[in-house]
């Protein structure tokens, strides 16, 4: 897990380095540049239940914003002709699980549970994933349910010092209260890391992680975790 102590230092050793112009600078870029929104409302949970993740198809994601994918059908969205999760699904998933247990302890369901549920769980091509989690929620007796839907998820090319082709991640997340099918909170991630010569405001990113190029699955915890910033606490 990324260590946010080691990110604290990395800020204080660049504020040392830098002229308070290109500190300006660099917070100024880092606000454009990092890809991480979320909003959010005081919202009570009992019992949360993280749906896992579903990959948006390759057509629909040159079509469709990040944001605007909740009340999209499933067949103009992905296919769910498999009765298991791709290692895309199942990675985000596990991360997300984990990183909302700090959040909601008590209230969230048990993973591997909500999971094997999922996959038994009939889908109509012609639901939302709101519609889906809705109905999935009710199943599961959860007040709320956590959806998330992976745009992109791109393996780097070479190691983790010398990387041809840098790992990419791309994921939106919906929280929806079961009851009224309302949208009680949002993020979105998408960046792809880019090399530190290139880009010194991924700094912070690079040294947190080591100075390496980090694997998709690296990424796509520092995605998550980036995202769940702003998440109400229970």
């Amino acid at each position: 897990m990324i260590n946010r102590r080691s990110s604290r230092k990395v800020a204080l050793l660049l504020s040392a380095i830098m002229t308070p112009a290109l500190l300006l600078g660099s917070v100024l870029f880092c606000v454009a540049a990092e890809p991480a929104t979320a909003t959010a409302k005081t919202t009570a949970i009992q019992q949360l239940a993280v749906m896992p993740f579903i990959t948006v198809d390759s057509g629909t994601r040159k079509a469709k914003e990040l944001t605007m994918t909740l009340d999209c059908e499933l067949r103009g969205l992905c296919d769910f002709n498999s009765d298991i999760l791709t290692h895309p699904e199942q990675q985000l998933t596990e991360q997300l699980a984990e990183a909302l247990h700090e959040h909601y302890t008590n209230a969230l369901l048990p993973q591997g549970q909500v999971t094997q549920d999922y996959l038994q769980l009939s889908k109509d091509p012609d639901e939302t994933p709101r519609d889906l989690a809705v109905r999935f929620g009710q199943q599961l007796e959860a007040d709320h349910v956590m959806v998330g839907l992976i745009w992109h998820y791109r393996q780097r090319v070479g190691g983790a010092w010398s990387a041809d082709s840098p790992a990419s991640v791309a994921f939106s997340l919906f929280m929806v209260d079961v009851a009224n099918k309302k949208l009680v909170w949002e993020g979105q991630f998408d960046k792809t890391q880019q090399a530190l010569s290139d880009n010194l405001f991924d700094a912070a990113l690079f040294f947190t992680s080591g100075i390496k190029w980090l694997s998709v699955e690296e990424l796509s915890e520092y995605g998550i975790e980036k995202t769940l910033e702003k998440l109400p606490r229970h």
